[in-house]
């Protein structure tokens, strides 16, 4: 699966969330946060003041305030580095979690004004000792087509964030975690960074 599908797929299944309400006013804390989130998300998407192209990164930038920090991008920074995040000085480390959530927000907020209405089941839930859990839903396209979508969550201290995406069993981090370090097993982690830096705004580095 190409890094852009999984991309859409990931921003469609967050945004259409919000279907699911029925199931998941019974489910835990993970789902329900998911459910408030994407609720959030879609009132911005469909205030009428911000649509139009020429209200487009006004009504952006509105989305990423809502939905972001349902989102741990330094765990999946961490996880996307793999081995290499260990070398790392703490400078380094904390320009590659501000890199990694520009990826991160350049490919969401971009793909977001392409909802068509897609719906979502919610599957089921699962905890593990309530440190980590999994969100599993299923994305219905108006032509029929379905979709796995499982969000892996994790709690701190009672906070519940997303440190990744599966798209039909396929890891959102772990793809990036491949990019990174076929780049790094070649190249230095400063020329990893100016590439990040050089193909800003595009999913495959």
């Amino acid at each position: 699966m190409k890094y852009r599908k999984i991309i859409s797929a990931m921003c469609v299944g967050v945004v259409s969330l919000t279907f699911m309400s029925t199931f998941l006013c019974a489910a835990d804390e993970p789902g329900k946060l998911v459910m408030k989130t994407v609720e959030s998300g879609l009132t911005v998407l469909k205030e009428p003041s911000l649509k139009g192209p020429e209200k487009t990164q006004e009504r952006r930038q509105r989305l990423w305030q809502e939905i972001s920090f349902i989102f741990n991008f330094e765990e999946m920074s961490k996880r996307a580095l793999g081995q290499h995040w260990k070398k790392r000085t703490p400078e380094e480390k904390k320009e590659f979690v501000e890199l990694f959530t520009n990826i991160m927000k350049d490919a969401y907020i971009g793909k977001t004004d392409t909802y068509s209405g897609e719906k979502i089941v919610f599957l089921k839930e699962k905890n593990d000792d309530n440190k980590y859990a999994t969100v599993q839903t299923k994305i219905i396209s108006n032509t029929g087509t379905e979709v796995l979508v499982d969000y892996r969550m994790l709690s701190n201290d009672g906070k519940w964030t997303i440190y990744d995406v599966i798209i039909e069993g396929v890891s959102l981090v772990n793809n990036y975690r491949s990019q990174f370090n076929n780049i790094l097993m070649k190249s230095s982690f400063e020329e990893l960074i100016q590439k990040i830096k050089d193909k800003k705004g595009k999913e495959e580095i």
